[in-house]
């Protein structure tokens, strides 16, 4: 799901706009006449604190009509920092409906893994976004969420579905990542490629985008080339964003399988233990387990066979 953040973004620049024109038009009204301080003080009693000022500042006489309206202009400013604060207890109240709604998800994802459930609670939150400035960014995030569930054909479908009018060069990078992304991963390193011609001119301006890092070392793992892919991954072992920093380390950790290094894997393995993943990315590392498993069930069963028996001993030393 779409950040809350960024849900909430809109009705936080609605509410901004709404407390400074309250504010504006609580002072314009003022000077303008449209009411004095008595009736003010009339609707609001406890607001007169019939405050005084007076004396200088640095060595000049405070202007009358300071020292005259100061104690009106601090109940004024009691007013405005109530409407804004109001403004602000509404946006944290919508912002943590929408934080509640992502924990729901998160909850029914570890719960029962990516099931009906859980996609369906993605569709939902497409639906309510659809056709809103944030459809298509929430778009991408539902295509990611069906990819991390092995629901390639669904999340083909929502990427096909985008108004891509509705992004900027960010935006449209992320999308042709994704797109290059979901092809290697189906195994159509073909139409990989094209999608990565077509997202150059946009790709090409966050050239240090982690996400556009890992896509482009898994496509040289793709094409067999392991030295290049190992290099790439690598270097996203140290990288900020912990889930592409273990999507790194599980495929860093299948190109020193297939560079017979495994005891290179046992220690990768150790070190990606200790960050969160997500549930496909456990998945991911049990797989790897079992695949270094049988990489040193198999580098023994080569030893054995290259190991003389002791029969075969006792007959040598009988024939010489």
């Amino acid at each position: 799901m779409i950040k809350s953040r960024l849900e909430a973004r809109s009705l936080r620049i609605w509410l901004t706009c709404a407390v400074l024109f309250l504010s504006a038009a609580l002072i314009a009204a003022r000077l303008i006449g449209f009411y004095t301080e008595e009736t003010f003080y009339k609707w609001l009693p406890f607001l007169d604190f019939k405050l005084v000022l007076s004396g200088t500042v640095f060595g000049k006489e405070i202007p009358e009509f300071i020292t005259k309206n100061f104690s009106f202009a601090c109940s004024l400013a009691c007013v405005i920092a109530v409407i804004a604060l109001s403004a602000h207890l509404i946006y944290v109240v919508v912002l943590n409906v929408y934080r509640a709604q992502r924990r729901h998800a998160a909850k029914v994802l570890k719960k029962s893994g990516y099931s009906k459930e859980y996609f369906d609670l993605i569709e939902k939150k497409r639906r309510k976004l659809s056709g809103t400035s944030l459809g298509a960014k929430n778009d991408l995030c539902a295509a990611k969420a069906y990819c991390d569930g092995r629901r390639y054909e669904d999340a083909f479908a929502v990427l096909r579905d985008i108004d891509l009018d509705r992004f900027d060069s960010k935006m449209a990078a992320q999308y042709y990542n994704l797109y290059t992304y979901l092809f290697l991963l189906t195994g159509d390193v073909e139409s990989a490629k094209s999608t990565v011609s077509l997202g150059e001119p946009f790709c090409s301006k966050y050239p240090d985008r982690s996400e556009q890092k890992l896509t482009a070392a898994l496509l040289k793992y793709a094409e067999k080339d392991y030295y290049g892919a190992k290099e790439g991954f690598e270097e996203l072992l140290s990288c900020k964003p912990i889930e592409v920093r273990v999507w790194a380390g599980l495929y860093l950790g299948l190109v020193y399988l297939r560079l017979r290094k495994k005891e290179a894997v046992r220690k990768l393995v150790g070190t990606l233990s200790k960050y969160k993943k997500t549930p496909r990315q456990s998945e991911d590392m049990i797989k790897l387990l079992k695949k270094l498993e049988m990489a040193y069930a198999l580098e023994e069963e080569e030893k054995n066979a290259e190991r003389p028996s002791p029969a075969s001993g006792a007959e040598a030393e009988a024939t010489v």
